[in-house]
Parts: C-alpha cells; sequence; structure tokens
C-alpha cells in the first residue's frame, strides 16, 4: 500500500506543479517511481518489527540459519514490493497525459540496481529496529533526505560545491543517474562499488554485534 500511495502521491504533485504551464519533462513518472522503490525498501525494515510484535524474532535468529539470511528472507517479500513503483507510475503519467521519457534498457539496468542498492541500505537500516522500539517514527527522517543528496531532485547551484561530495559518497546516486540517463564516469562508478561493498561488510559485522547486544539485553521481546 505504500509503494502505492506515495508513487501516486509525487506524482500528483508534479503533475498539478506542472499544469498551468504545461512544462512537463517526461521525468516526473521516473521520479514517482524512485520514490515509490525507496520508499518500499526502506519500510521493510518494518518486517522486524512486525516479528517482534508477533514474538517469533528471538526464535528465527535463534535458529541454525544464518542470520543474515534470516533478515534478508524477512526483508525481502516487503522490498520487492518496490519494484511496482515505476509500472505503476508510467502508467499513471499516460492516464494523466504526462509524457513517458527516458524508455531504454538503461532505464532497465538503473531500476534493478535501484532496487538491489536500496534493499542494502535496507538490511543496513534494519539493524536499528532490533536496538530500538522506536525505529519506525525516523524512517521519514531516513527516506527523505538520502534521496535528496542523492540526486532525486535539482540542487541549486550554490549548493553543489558543497553536496558534491554528499553525492558522491551515497550508494543511490549511480542508479539515479542511469535512470535519468545522465553523464557517468569511471569515478562515480567506481565510488559506488566501493560504498556498496563497504555496506554490505559492515552490515556483515554489525549483525552479529547488534544481535548479541538485543540478546544479552533482552530486546527482542514483544513490545
Amino acid at each position: 500500500m505504500l509503494v502505492i500511495t506515495t508513487t501516486a502521491t509525487m506524482e500528483l504533485y508534479q503533475y498539478l506543479a506542472h499544469y498551468v504551464n504545461q512544462t512537463y519533462t517526461g521525468q516526473e513518472w521516473l521520479i514517482a517511481g524512485i520514490m515509490g522503490t525507496w520508499a518500499s525498501c526502506t519500510t521493510s525494515a518494518g518486517a522486524l518489527a512486525y516479528q517482534r510484535w508477533q514474538g517469533t524474532l528471538p526464535y528465527l535468529l535463534n535458529s541454525g540459519i544464518s542470520r543474515e539470511l534470516v533478515l534478508l528472507a524477512t526483508l525481502s517479500p516487503a522490498a520487492i514490493y518496490g519494484l511496482v513503483a515505476f509500472p505503476l507510475a508510467g502508467v499513471l503519467a499516460l492516464v494523466l497525459g504526462m509524457p513517458v521519457a527516458n524508455l531504454s534498457w538503461i532505464l532497465g539496468l538503473g531500476i534493478v540496481i535501484l532496487w538491489l542498492t536500496a534493499t542494502v541500505l535496507s538490511y543496513f537500516i534494519s539493524l536499528l529496529f532490533i536496538l530500538t522500539r522506536n525505529a519506525m517514527a525516523y524512517e521519514e527522517l531516513v527516506l527523505t533526505p538520502i534521496l535528496l543528496l542523492s540526486g532525486l531532485l535539482t540542487i541549486p547551484s550554490f549548493a553543489l560545491p558543497y553536496l558534491k561530495p554528499v553525492q558522491m559518497l551515497s550508494p543511490l546516486t549511480l542508479p539515479i543517474k542511469l535512470i535519468y540517463q545522465e553523464k557517468i564516469n569511471l569515478e562515480l562508478i567506481l565510488t559506488y562499488l566501493l560504498v556498496t561493498i563497504f555496506f554490505v561488510y559492515i552490515s556483515k559485522i554489525l549483525t552479529e554485534v547488534v544481535i548479541k547486544r538485543a540478546f544479552k539485553e533482552n530486546r527482542l521481546g514483544v513490545f
């Protein structure tokens, strides 16, 4: 449901913002699709909170299965719904009479990379859900800033020199540029690979640290 509401809300906002002058660029549906995909992957970490509420999370994490696989299996079903965002955004754009641009294999590649990267970040964020019962209250603090700093929307020219280093460190920058079909250099690709590998590595280390602490402090019980 979140994918539908987030995607539709963003697309309708852009439709109304450009309606008077009809200044549509054809990228409105891409922005809505990115927002919907990222929202789904971010909130998929809430699946852990649901497992806690049911009282099953301690048993899942204490099984003989790898804890990384347990968390991924818990997050993945919800994150997969994020792939619905782009088709939904495209259909809404056609219904509203807005142009649909950037239809090519590069777009498909960008969407897949965006989803995979967002899932990795979702896994990292999910560790917060294990340690705190109030993590969902901070969800929006994670959702919007990361996207804005990754180049989802146009950044004012005066702020670009200050924010460009931050954009380079965001693993979402590369897939968003692919989706927009903007120019990509080797530096950006290498930075993306290094940052993504870093998140995978640090998440693997933190998994054991966080779960051991959660068990020790009895933070996995029912709310």
